[in-house]
């Protein structure tokens, strides 16, 4: 094969191909080994670069060939969804960092009153930092991931729901996080976060998953308390879900509960 176009343009093509396939590389070594939000900014950065990475080859090849513009267009698409892909994942990324440094955008302090009852959220999970952040009241979350409150909400205190270690609790032991929620309701708590819905369903069935609720509900109305279910509609049934909404209030924008409080 003969190189069609200069030795110059030659090498800066092939450091390019070298140095944007290292960095998809690099980023694809790391999936996985970090928490949201950079775990997903690592995921759509590794992608973004690869597809840059294969349009770079294509143009180290298109260096040998007779006719570079045969694949051009196929090049540029390349080209043009890594370029959305990176800005997108930088965007998020700066986004979620900014929630934990400014989790009130608008600069305002609430109270922290919120009406007693059980209410049920379908919207984004990461809202609910920025919602623990407004509300200066004493909170419990029931999650699979403890450590991302620890990092938005220090405030927060958290039940780990896990089989793996002796410092949480089985998502099997349904009683167990009853009486955990309910002590922290009688001792002045104010808000009980269900983040786990999913996986209490997984390991128990839809029934008794539903009775625990619904006695968390009433204990909660009981102190003058708030029960909030983070609910992904993706894993849970039609009929499973209004259920749910018989018992818990849904609301679209946590910032309703803080308006209905006032």
């Amino acid at each position: 094969m003969e190189l069609m176009v200069s030795p110059l343009v030659f090498i800066s093509d092939v450091i390019l191909l070298l140095v944007i396939g290292y960095a998809a590389f690099y980023a694809l070594r790391r999936i996985n080994r970090y928490e949201e939000p950079l775990n997903r900014f690592l995921v759509v950065t590794a992608f973004s670069l690869l597809l840059a990475s294969i349009g770079r080859l294509m143009d180290v090849a298109d260096d040998f060939a007779a006719n570079p513009e045969s694949f051009a267009l196929l090049e540029g698409a390349l080209y043009f969804f890594s370029i959305v892909g990176v800005t997108y994942g930088i965007i998020n990324y700066i986004r979620s960092v900014e929630r934990r440094i400014f989790p009130l955008s608008s600069g305002e302090i609430r109270d922290g009153n919120l009406p007693p009852g059980g209410f049920l959220y379908l919207g984004e999970r990461d809202e609910i930092f920025e919602f623990l952040g407004s509300c200066k009241i004493p909170a419990l979350v029931v999650t699979r991931s403890p450590w991302k409150y620890k990092e938005f909400c220090d405030s927060a205190q958290t039940l780990w729901i896990t089989q793996a270690s002796g410092s949480g609790v089985g998502p099997t032991k349904l009683h167990v996080i009853l009486d955990s929620a309910v002590k922290f309701l009688q001792s002045g708590g104010r808000l009980v976060v269900i983040d786990c819905l999913e996986v209490l369903i997984l390991y128990n069935d839809f029934h008794s998953v539903f009775r625990f609720l619904s006695t968390l509900r009433d204990y909660a109305v009981e102190a003058g308390s708030t029960v909030l279910l983070i609910v992904d509609q993706s894993t849970v049934g039609d009929r499973e879900l209004m259920m749910l909404k018989r018992e818990f209030a849904p609301v679209k924008d946590l910032k309703e509960l803080l308006r209905t409080s006032s």
